[in-house]
């Protein structure tokens, strides 16, 4: 029984291995235009090959991380934008974003950490 039990376990843990070299890892930092850190901004992901995003606030230090992400080797698959504070525009309801600041596209490989930094440049 224990014999089973060990080989359901070490079967669990290969397939968990398998699965995390199969995904990537984003981080970075959030910069304004001065190059000092962004704490608090809002960064998002976009996914090129799937138009899906996701979102991220930076922690204290700027920081930001997406995990768990489909692997690509092309060079082009993800994108970091920087957003603004939400503001309201006259005669609307819904708070709206701009973009502040735009990484170049970049690849994310099987098993990889990727560091990519996003930098605001408007003034």
């Amino acid at each position: 029984m224990s014999r089973l039990i060990l080989i359901a376990l070490l079967a669990t843990l290969a397939l968990d291995a398998r699965a995390a070299s199969d995904t990537c890892r984003i981080s970075g930092t959030a910069y304004d235009y001065t190059g000092h850190p962004l704490p608090t901004a809002v960064i998002r992901l976009i996914d090129r090959q799937t138009r899906q995003t996701a979102y991220e606030a930076t922690d204290a230090n700027a920081a930001f991380a997406f995990a768990d992400l489909p692997v690509d080797a092309s060079g082009q698959r993800y994108r970091l934008d920087v957003l603004s504070p939400p503001t309201l525009v006259t005669g609307a309801l819904i708070p709206t974003r701009s973009v502040l600041g735009i990484a170049p596209a970049f690849a994310c490989g099987a098993g990889q950490s990727v560091r990519a930094d996003v930098r605001v440049e408007v003034r």
